[in-house]
């Protein structure tokens, strides 16, 4: 079975893409939090804010999991080169650790001093 090209190059970009949209919400939240003072209340020692950005990190990395893992499937089903599946995971494994990278700082220090 012939894969389409669109469909393999959505696939081999989603671990960058996920990494993309984590950014764009991560500057979101902290701008909304510090601007508006919206997100205030806190909850285990860390503001609103922070446990939202948590929240997002764990959504970005199960999606690059999953992007991953379906890529994996579809290069046994559909016949594509074996290379894609690689080159999908490494994408989705480098992009993991700059959201693992990005959400550090939620732990060390306050958003918006």
């Amino acid at each position: 079975m012939k894969t389409r090209f669109p469909v393999e190059l959505l696939f081999l970009i989603a671990g960058p893409a996920i990494w993309l949209a984590h950014f764009l919400f991560i500057y979101t939240v902290n701008a909304v939090a510090c601007a508006k003072s919206a997100l205030g209340g806190t909850w285990m020692g860390l503001p609103a804010s922070s446990w939202i950005i948590v929240a997002g990190s764990v959504l970005a990395l199960g999606g690059m999991a999953l992007a991953a893992w379906r890529q994996r499937r579809r290069v046994r089903v559909c016949g594509a080169p074996p290379f894609h599946a690689w080159l999908t995971a490494a994408l989705s494994v480098v992009s993991a650790l700059a959201v693992v990278w990005e959400t550090l700082p939620v732990f060390l220090m306050p958003a918006c001093q």
